[in-house]
């Protein structure tokens, strides 16, 4: 099965983005992380994916990008530079 080019384009949107995103999957379960590699152009045989470290946790999950949905950009940017506030 493939993904849309919708779908393909809002994973790459959150691999390129340096914080928490949510990705909803076709079952209707959501998973909150930061999604640090995926593979849009498996080896033969293989199987496209991303891959996610959950929010609170150091666990590192594959899932096969045919079972996303949606994905959605939902937390902070952490490698934005901090601007101190005006005194």
């Amino acid at each position: 099965m493939t993904v849309s080019k919708q779908v393909a384009a809002q994973i790459d949107e959150a691999f390129d983005f340096r914080g928490h995103v949510t990705v909803t999957f076709t079952d209707g379960k959501t998973l909150e992380g930061y999604l640090f590699n995926r593979e849009h152009s498996p080896f033969p045989k293989g199987e496209a994916y991303i891959e996610m470290i959950p929010k609170d946790s150091e666990q590192r999950l594959r899932f096969p990008s045919a079972s996303v949905k949606s994905v959605a950009i939902t937390g902070k940017d952490f490698a934005v530079p901090f601007v101190p506030p005006a005194k």
